[in-house]
């Protein structure tokens, strides 16, 4: 059975929800010109991500929250209650496990009163770019104070895209939809560091071309270590021992790497120091979250050289140059093919 094969099987054999509420909404901090901004983030639920429902991405778990039954009046009602909790915060993030783009989960009507609902500095919502139209980004952008378009690239490296991930979309259609309406509103690009089949130092370098291949075309850098997600590829290649997440350190090596990048760069917190997220050992994780999230909120890689001594570097070091050498780690098409059984 072949990669892809593997990805659709889980998406038919996972059981979706059959609930009709808010998946979530939560309080965070993020720096906004130049001060740090209350956020309100919330995740509607609707019928989820398209591609779910006949392929999906390796490491993505989200459709397990997503209804296909989800209507109109659903939506209405989760508006109703995301307001009854938005206490003003200046910026709101919007997610949909899916495109909010995409009609098909949010219609026209009721995009537009979410929107109009949010009296916030800034709105962030996300999108697959197939579904970025020009026109309506402008219509969009003329109902809130400033729009962001988030889009999750994840690669600039197109085998990447195709093989480790399955994303769906090439870097050129990213960059497409991005020249298309960045004179209009703030894009905001969603990077991965180490998908799988890659070993820790490919992601790494991965990911420090990425954020090269996209600094023009981008005004903010996401970086998402990636985090095992139940009922995905991912989670069983992680039970095969074919797959560990990102050091911290690596976050640490990526950033404090680049050269020049005047955009600034956010670290997600989801999954950090778990056992399925990245993480470094029990004694040195807290200290190296806490230098993580201060570089979030004051963008100064300087703050992440003040990180404590630790042995597990040593060993992230030697793991870090060994990994290709193992029998169980290899390049991208040893490990595809391998998994498909093919080797």
């Amino acid at each position: 059975m072949g990669f892809r094969s593997e990805i659709k099987r889980y998406c038919r054999n996972t059981e979706r929800s059959d609930r009709r509420d808010l998946i979530a909404h939560w309080d965070e901090e993020e720096l906004y010109k130049g001060k740090i901004k209350d956020v309100f983030s919330l995740i509607f639920r609707t019928r989820g991500c398209y591609r779910s429902y006949s392929s999906g991405c390796s490491m993505c778990g989200y459709y397990t929250d997503t209804n296909p039954d989800i209507t109109v009046e659903d939506i209405q009602s989760q508006l109703k209650e995301a307001l009854s909790h938005y206490e003003g915060e200046e910026i709101v993030k919007i997610y949909t496990s899916g495109s909010f783009l995409d009609r098909d989960e949010i219609d026209e009507e009721t995009s537009f009163d979410i929107l109009e609902s949010f009296d916030a500095e800034k709105i962030v919502i996300e999108t697959r770019p197939e579904f970025v139209e020009r026109d309506r980004i402008r219509r969009f952008s003329q109902t809130v104070n400033e729009l962001e378009l988030a889009i999750g690239l994840e690669s600039s490296n197109d085998f990447v895209l195709e093989n480790c991930i399955n994303k769906g979309f090439l870097f050129k259609d990213y960059k497409k939809s991005v020249e298309e309406i960045s004179d209009l509103i703030s894009v905001r690009t969603y990077l991965l560091l180490k998908p799988p089949f890659l070993t820790e130092k490919e992601a790494i370098e991965d990911l420090t071309d990425s954020i090269q291949m996209i600094s023009d075309l981008t005004d903010i850098i996401s970086i998402n270590p990636v985090n095992v997600q139940k009922g995905t590829l991912l989670e069983e290649l992680w039970h095969k021992d074919l797959y560990s997440p990102p050091w911290l350190w690596s976050i640490i090596e990526a950033i404090s790497s680049l050269d020049k990048i005047d955009k600034p760069i956010f670290v997600s917190r989801a999954g950090l120091g778990s056992d399925r997220g990245s993480s470094n050992c029990e004694e040195c994780n807290a200290r190296v979250l806490e230098l993580i999230e201060s570089f979030n909120k004051n963008q100064e890689v300087s703050t992440l050289n003040k990180t404590p001594e630790c042995d597990c570097r040593s060993r992230w070091k030697i793991e870090k140059e060994i990994e290709p050498y193992l029998h169980f780690r290899g390049s991208p098409e040893i490990l595809s093919n391998r998994y498909a059984g093919y080797v």
